[in-house]
């Protein structure tokens, strides 16, 4: 199958469930930090969580975080 390119991108097929990491952002610097806990996307909205704490790479300093303060990234891979 020869492709072109003028051929409009092909959309990449699903893989499972969107998965997400839980991202914080620091009060210091207003970067974002990564908890290392993840999510499926699709749970998230019924998910509870409790407050928890996460020692922030920018800063250096450590953040109590609750659901409300939660920004869901892509997962790096």
């Amino acid at each position: 199958m020869a492709r072109f390119y003028f051929d409009p991108p092909r959309p990449k097929p699903k893989r499972g469930p969107a998965i997400k990491s839980l991202l914080v952002r620091c009060p210091s610097t207003s970067r974002l930090a990564d908890t290392g806990q993840t999510i499926d996307e699709q749970r998230w909205p019924k998910a509870k969580v409790k407050s928890q704490k996460v020692a922030c790479p920018h800063c250096g300093a450590v953040h109590t975080w609750s659901k409300n303060d939660v920004i869901l990234g892509r997962l790096a891979h």
